[in-house]
């Protein structure tokens, strides 16, 4: 890849860390913010015995018996994501991670229960995963509708996981905006140390 490439994925990585620290900030001055309640209430508010089957169903995709078949399966189909296999695990591990450690310091609880939420490590580690599929997708040089179609896929799959995590109760709006700036930065931080590090 060439320079150019690498600093979009620079620019994406520093753009979304930035964001979720300021988001992180915001949450744990203020707790909830403004109209977030409206919000998880309209999305319960349609949460018929059948919606909650599928979002019970796609919450699978952002947990790590899905992600980890997902990440080997683009070990299998992408020769680029094979040689880079050891910063893909440090990214899938490493995000979770600066998750943990990001509910213990912003400490604001759930929509029910007594545990930490934000941020949501289900949407941490669908986002992570879905920028290194669209990462390598490039990469790999696959031709232009294989690419749109696995990058709408993916980014399908994450955006329902975030949608699961309210649906189930687990998470407010922000906590899943906060799981998607986290874990997207931090694969996009690694997209561009390799890319950097490419021959264009």
């Amino acid at each position: 890849m060439d320079d150019v490439a690498a600093r979009r994925w620079l620019v994406l990585s520093i753009g979304g860390g930035a964001l979720f620290l300021a988001l992180a900030a915001v949450v744990f001055s203020v707790g909830l913010l403004p109209g977030e309640v409206a919000i998880y209430n309209g999305i319960l508010s349609r949460r018929t015995p059948a919606v909650r089957e599928f979002f019970w169903w796609a919450n699978f995709f952002g947990n790590w018996k899905a992600l980890l078949p997902a990440t080997l399966l683009l070990l299998v189909v992408s020769p680029q994501a094979r040689r880079r296999w050891w910063l893909i695990a440090l990214v899938m591990l490493g995000a979770p991670a600066i998750e943990h450690a990001a509910k213990v310091l912003v400490g604001r609880s759930r929509p029910q229960g007594s545990a930490m939420g934000f941020p949501s490590g289900h949407s941490t580690g669908a986002a992570a995963f879905a920028v290194f599929a669209i990462y390598f997708a490039v990469k790999e040089g696959w031709g232009r509708m294989r690419r749109l179609s696995l990058t709408v896929i993916v980014l399908i799959l994450m955006i329902l996981v975030g949608i699961a995590r309210m649906v189930l109760h687990a998470h407010w709006p922000s906590d899943v905006l906060g799981g998607f700036l986290l874990g997207g930065s931090c694969a996009a931080a690694g997209a561009w140390w390799d890319a950097s590090r490419s021959p264009a």
